[in-house]
């Protein structure tokens, strides 16, 4: 199980979800692992390929630019 975090402005333990610590008010970030970005950028363009028919809209744009 995650280890509760401490705000960094009064030490109280926050929990491991939570983005405000519920003593002081101080907004405490989430931090994510670098990864995080190109892993969903990667998602999204595999999504992409997978679910286009890029044949079909190199023939579209090559009747949009004649």
């Amino acid at each position: 199980m995650a280890e509760p975090r401490k705000c960094p402005k009064c030490s109280t333990e926050i929990g491991r979800d939570d983005d405000i610590c519920y003593a002081c008010g101080e907004h405490v970030p989430i931090s994510h692992p670098w990864y995080t970005l190109p892993l969903g950028g990667i998602i999204v363009i595999g999504l992409f390929w997978l679910l286009t028919d890029v044949d079909a809209l190199i023939a579209y744009f090559n009747t949009l630019l004649h």
